[in-house]
């Protein structure tokens, strides 16, 4: 059968479509957070001493966690840059070349020599290729749930969307499962070489998901807006202009639920390892059985809020946040790996399984085709850099300020889970909402079209 063939038979049967759409959509979430998992580990375990000596441990962690953070500055950048593409010549190219930065740029992060070769290039370098991780990985997730979710049916959306989220912490547990492997050799060859081999890996996992994403056919929701004539000039723009009440609840929304992720993922495993005397090896078998059970978790919660709403799930996750934040510290103050382990699950399981799939459907049903990508990406990707690549850095910072204490980076995220709490509450409720067409932007004076 030839590939055009192929298409049409594929453009017979939307559910097969639709199947290797969220495939496509998912399997690049993997290799996104794999990369991004990746720098964190290495940032927390590795990076300091490498490319970040002489001014001492605290120092070096401090510009470790920051090279981690300027990632996240890049992720609005590249999140907005291929949005504008994403709404203008499709989801399947732009999602394509998103793929390809990431990988390259983790590939090459590898291969660098460290401080001890070539001095302040190291440093240098690091940040070079974080800046195109970062640029490709903030436009990656956003294009991922806008083409999981346009490839969804309304009965369904939220439970379908939930698949890229679902595939973040795959990515995170496959990354994290390998660092833990690598992490069992003699420190000096851990240092020396073995924490090379996650990152050159990368470039295996891009080939398996190019060829997966090759396979995915345009979004029919795309194709519509294409052939009407509907597609956005500047979709930014438009999105700015016609939706900025739900962008700002988006992004408050975000505010809280993006640091979680990074507070436990990346600053916990420093904390619990090195302020406090938690085994390493033991604090990363915790994390990457945290991460494998948020995977069903966030699916049933995507289950969940197709029966009862996307409100009540999302706001019954942020207020968990403000009442766990302070006993997550004490279980890490134990130092008991099994404590550790229960915070870890309990702090990614509910908190994050309960928004990262949830908040892709309900973001999907307020914005419409024609600036649906841009919309997702504004929600998200300013918050991610303002406060979720920070996360880390602003822990490990009030950390030293504390003398070694956590409850100012507990009470960071209280304060960032009630702004969470307000942002939901400002969000309609949209179960049961087709995907809009070009309709204002609902709580704004105007019903909502349907397609």
């Amino acid at each position: 059968m030839d590939i055009a063939n192929d298409i049409d038979d594929r453009q017979l049967n939307p559910r097969a479509q639709r199947r290797r759409a969220v495939i496509g959509s998912s399997v690049g979430t993997v290799i996104e957070w794999y990369d991004f998992t990746l720098y964190g580990l290495a940032s927390a375990l590795v990076f300091a001493p490498l490319f970040f000596p002489g001014g001492g441990q605290f120092a070096g962690l401090l510009g470790a966690f920051a090279t981690f953070a300027v990632g996240f500055g890049a992720r609005p950048i590249g999140g907005l840059i291929f949005a504008h593409f994403g709404d203008r010549i499709g989801r399947k190219g732009t999602l394509l070349a998103t793929l390809l930065m990431m990988g390259i740029a983790t590939t090459l992060i590898g291969l660098l020599p460290t401080a001890e070769s070539i001095g302040i290039w190291a440093p240098i370098l690091l940040i070079v290729l974080r800046l195109f991780q970062g640029a490709g990985a903030g436009a990656e997730f956003a294009g991922a749930m806008t083409m999981a979710s346009e490839s969804s049916e309304t009965r369904n959306r939220a439970f379908i969307a939930g698949f890229p989220g679902a595939s973040v912490y795959l990515g995170m547990a496959l990354a994290t499962a390998t660092f833990a492997l690598i992490s069992l050799l003699p420190l000096e060859q851990f240092q020396a070489w073995g924490w090379r081999i996650p990152f050159v890996a990368s470039i295996v996992i891009v080939g398996f998901a190019l060829y997966f994403r090759l396979r995915v056919t345009e979004t029919a929701a795309f194709s519509a807006a294409e052939r009407d004539g509907e597609v956005s000039r500047a979709p930014l723009a438009t999105a700015v202009r016609s939706h900025w009440r739900t962008l700002l609840a988006g992004m408050a929304f975000f505010v809280f639920a993006l640091p979680w992720v990074y507070i436990v993922q990346t600053f916990s495993i420093s904390y619990t390892t090195g302020t406090l005397a938690v085994n390493p090896t033991h604090a990363l078998i915790a994390l990457i059985v945290a991460e494998l059970l948020t995977i069903p978790a966030t699916l049933g919660f995507g289950r969940l809020a197709d029966r009862i709403g996307r409100k009540p799930v999302l706001l019954a996750a942020a207020v968990f946040a403000i009442v766990f934040a302070f006993p997550m510290f004490l279980l890490f103050q134990t130092e008991s790996s099994v404590l550790v382990g229960v915070a870890l699950v309990l702090g990614l399981a509910i908190v994050q399984g309960a928004t990262i799939g949830v908040s892709a459907a309900m973001l999907a049903e307020l914005f419409p085709t024609r600036m649906r990508w841009s919309g997702i990406a504004i929600s998200r990707e300013i918050p991610a850099a303002l406060v979720g690549g920070t996360a880390p850095l602003v822990a490990t910072a009030l950390v030293g300020l504390a003398g070694g204490a956590p409850w100012l980076v507990a009470a960071y995220l209280v304060g960032l889970s009630v702004i969470g709490v307000i942002g939901i509450s400002a969000l309609p409720e949209t179960l049961h909402r087709e995907e809009v067409d070009d309709a204002p932007a609902p709580g704004v004076g105007a019903s909502t079209a349907r397609r």
